[in-house]
């Protein structure tokens, strides 16, 4: 038995493909499944996958020279982005955040939206006593977040809102997973309830505006938009590609023990891509077919608050 779709679920249909139409998800081949993306010859495709590494090497080399940890590794990459963007790249800065640089300007409610999420870093910052000055660089970068953040709400679409949800559902429990096995993995604070969701929001509010300045950016809406905007001929694969050198990132925040040093670092090699990958190929992903930095910022903000509130 045949049934009838009527004209109106056809209009919506092409309606919700107009809203998330954008030049990442037409290069990476993501905005349709029956679509094959137009590459560029496979020589210039490699030499992006090299100039990527290349990049996320520096950072890495310049943190292990430079002995910097926690926050003033993170922060390095806000200078690190900008040229990025402007020399290599060569794209506006605005598409960090947006893959569709002509949006509009932000409303002047989204103003206020800002100001409400700049509250929390700039309180930290005039609160926070013996604050180093990675510290305080990593709150202003969180309180200047708070713009794209707005203006992100404020523009995001039907369709990408879903695409939010979905990534939550997928690459947010993928990550959060993870972080409840380490839970019940390793000794952790004895926290109650309450304190712990508290926690957990309050580094929500925070992690939301950074990640339109730190690591997220520089990933997704930079490191992925260069390496896809061409075309791509392993949508997949590109993505694992991108979230094992995240994953490899990480190695110059970690402490390691004196002893047995190399083995520490051979086991860091494997296991920090293996637990990146899972969510980090689903937020390129969603990146992708959104053209909307909100949307894996969120699911990636939310694993962290997350972590913060088991730890």
């Amino acid at each position: 038995m045949s049934t009838s779709v009527p004209d109106t679920a056809f209009s919506q249909m092409a309606d919700d493909q107009r809203e998330i139409a954008n030049p990442l998800a037409q290069a990476s081949g993501v905005a349709d499944r029956g679509m094959k993306a137009a590459c560029e010859p496979v020589a210039d495709e490699l030499r992006r996958y090299a100039v990527v590494a290349a990049v996320v090497g520096c950072w890495m080399a310049t943190g292990w020279i430079l002995g910097l940890k926690g926050d003033s590794y993170l922060v390095l990459g806000v200078p690190l982005l900008a040229l990025f963007q402007a020399f290599i790249a060569r794209r506006p800065l605005v598409e960090l955040w947006f893959a569709d640089s002509s949006r509009p300007a932000l409303p002047w409610w989204g103003w206020l939206l800002a100001a409400a999420f700049m509250v929390q870093p700039i309180y930290n910052l005039a609160t926070w006593e013996n604050t180093g000055w990675d510290t305080r660089l990593w709150l202003a970068c969180a309180t200047v977040g708070a713009i794209p953040l707005a203006w992100s709400l404020a523009r995001c679409t039907r369709a990408q809102w879903r695409l939010l949800g979905l990534c939550v559902v997928t690459a947010g429990s993928v990550g959060i997973l993870t972080l409840v096995a380490g839970f019940f993995a390793r000794p952790h604070q004895s926290l109650t309830a309450p304190a712990r969701i508290m926690e957990g929001l309050r580094s929500l509010v925070l992690y939301l505006p950074v990640c339109f300045m730190i690591e997220e950016v520089f990933f997704r809406g930079g490191l992925d938009s260069y390496l896809v905007r061409r075309g791509t001929r392993a949508p997949w694969l590109s993505a694992f590609y991108i979230s094992a050198l995240w994953g490899w990132w990480h190695l110059p925040t970690v402490a390691l023990q004196p002893e047995n040093r190399i083995a520490q670092v051979v086991v860091l090699v494997i296991l920090l891509p293996l637990v990146h990958c899972g969510v980090g190929a689903l937020l390129s992903i969603f990146w992708r077919r959104s053209g909307l930095l909100l949307v894996p910022v969120f699911a990636h903000a939310l694993i962290d608050a997350i972590r913060n509130g088991f730890h």
